[in-house]
């Protein structure tokens, strides 16, 4: 019995130095195979040869000589074919991204995983890093995706670290920018959805949304002859911005002057066909998706209120059929809205989650009930342009002045005093 073991040693040792003399004539020849070899220019040079030396170092049985030879082609590997990638990537313009893309992609297969990850982690990100710190968007005429998005398949999350810094040479860039200007969109689009929903939401915000609220609140209003292009530049960010961001830019920035238009319009025995012409052209303006939000659907139903009021209101002398014709608009947009909100809310129940309640729609709906309880009472209800206390809207409640904060309302009492009063105080006080 102990021969037999003495043999069975033997013969392993004998195996494992048959091995290793195999292995050293393995790299010698391989690496004077490679020496002929441009990886960028013949990606699939050598893989044959990997290929049938894989196949002899590389067993799928489980021994003691087996661990031996998968080791053996690891180090056949990282000995002979990673010193070649290495000077190929030391030499490689980061820029001309798809050759070295196609060739990492075309050895995946024949790479250990610890290589592999090896190559992508201290030798490509390295080197793009490195190549975003040179980066300049202004003075660059080529757009960073084009040579950073071909790693997307291969790389993933790998490429994060590479975020952040390009977030913050995009954002320099773009303090000088106007929305007048469409190369930033041009610039941001493809990275919409390669930055995380919350990094690009926080990176708009920042650096998009106030100039498009300049460009709003600067923004001319006139029925008599209107110029739409600052509009439509603020309109071609839609896609990019969330609805939540990009309605509230609206509510904010856009509606308290369009109230102002058509108050001032209704107050001045207008032709009610050329309103309703007016209202049906702005409503036009916003596409199904934006228009069926809270805070945008709510401003076009406080228009709705404002035109029907005029009409019926006491003293007012309308042109004939016009307090008719806005009834009949009123409702039959009232009627659309109501039907918008019971598709919306029939696909919701086919398989959508609910959404929880929160303090912008409660708000919003309280809103609703001051509106409803001052067109009950007669008393003139608008939001006042230009003028926010708290970060909230200011508006005009008969003769006093309110904002709304989680649903409480306040009523100024002059020199920046605010107190807060139920609906019932509010009604009286708007009526005295």
């Amino acid at each position: 019995m102990a021969a037999f073991n003495v043999g069975i040693s033997w013969s392993v040792s004998w195996l494992a130095e048959l091995l290793g003399c195999l292995f050293m004539y393995c790299v010698v020849q391989i690496t004077k195979h490679l020496s002929e070899w441009t990886p960028l220019e013949k990606p699939q040079f050598a893989i044959d040869v990997f290929t049938q030396w894989k196949d002899i170092l590389d067993d799928s049985s489980q021994n003691s000589v087996t661990s031996q030879r998968i080791n053996m082609y690891e180090k056949l590997v990282w000995n002979v074919w990673m010193p070649r990638m290495r000077s190929t990537v030391s030499m490689w313009s980061s820029r001309t991204c798809i050759s070295m893309v196609e060739l990492i992609e075309t050895w995946l297969p024949h790479l250990p995983t610890w290589v592999a990850s090896n190559v992508l982690d201290q030798l490509i990100l390295p080197k793009l890093y490195a190549e975003v710190e040179q980066w300049s968007p202004t003075a660059d005429p080529v757009p960073i995706h084009s040579w950073i998005h071909p790693w997307l398949p291969l790389m993933g999350g790998r490429l994060e670290p590479l975020y952040a810094p390009i977030r913050h040479k995009l954002a320099t860039a773009l303090t000088a920018w106007h929305p007048s200007d469409p190369s930033a969109r041009m610039i941001l689009k493809p990275w919409k959805d390669v930055f995380t929903m919350g990094s690009m939401d926080v990176f708009l915000v920042r650096t998009i949304v106030p100039k498009l609220a300049v460009c709003l609140d600067e923004f001319v209003i006139s029925p008599q002859k209107q110029q739409l292009e600052p509009f439509k530049w603020v309109m071609s960010w839609q896609d990019m911005i969330s609805d939540h961001h990009f309605s509230s830019l609206f509510e904010k920035h856009f509606f308290p002057k369009w109230m102002q238009v058509l108050c001032t319009w209704l107050s001045n025995r207008p032709n009610y066909d050329e309103v309703t012409r007016w209202y049906l052209g702005w409503k036009s303006m916003f596409s199904e998706t934006l228009w069926s939000t809270p805070a945008i659907k709510t401003q076009f139903g406080i228009g709705l209120d404002i035109m029907n009021k005029a009409v019926t209101a006491p003293g007012t002398a309308p042109q004939p059929g016009a307090r008719e014709n806005v009834a009949y608009f009123t409702a039959t947009e009232r009627r659309k809205a109501a039907e918008t909100a019971s598709f919306a809310d029939k696909r919701k129940g086919h398989g959508q989650a609910s959404v929880p309640q929160t303090a912008s729609t409660d708000s919003l709906r309280f809103i609703d009930l001051v509106q409803k309880m001052a067109e009950d009472s007669g008393i003139v209800f608008l939001p006042i342009h230009g003028r926010r206390q708290e970060g909230k809207q200011t508006y005009n409640f008969g003769k006093l002045t309110i904002y709304i904060d989680r649903n409480v309302v306040f009523v100024s009492s002059g020199q920046d005093n605010w107190t807060p009063v139920s609906l019932e105080k509010l009604q009286q006080m708007g009526q005295s």
